[in-house]
């Protein structure tokens, strides 16, 4: 039985247009073991929800709701993002330069006073 760490220390010692082969080929072949799962798990969901149909008009509803509210949402997102933006712009400007401070070579002679 092989270990999973004498797989990785096969896996380090291959050389690298091979290591991405192999990345390229687990992340398909796990992208195709989730899709499968999410069909299957859709289709039973489906045929689970196929007679409650006015549950499914009802929330169809409470969704064309939200769509019709979509833009407000947006709108006022973006005004107070804008708003945001531009309190920094102008604190951004307002604010004086930085005193100059002392170069690392000067602070070090500095000595403390003695007692």
């Amino acid at each position: 039985m092989v270990s999973v760490i004498d797989f990785i220390e096969k896996l380090q010692k291959k050389p690298r247009h091979i290591r991405v082969q192999i990345m390229w080929a687990s992340a398909t072949v796990g992208a195709v073991i989730i899709f499968g799962f999410w069909l299957w798990s859709l289709s039973a969901l489906l045929a689970q929800t196929a007679p409650q149909n006015n549950a499914g008009n009802d929330q169809l509803k409470k969704l064309g709701e939200i769509k019709k509210e979509m833009p407000g949402l947006w709108q006022s997102l973006s005004a107070g993002v804008g708003s945001v933006i531009d309190t920094v712009k102008s604190d951004v400007a307002v604010s004086p330069n930085p005193a100059p401070q002392d170069s690392p070579a000067q602070q070090s002679t500095e000595k403390l006073p003695l007692e």
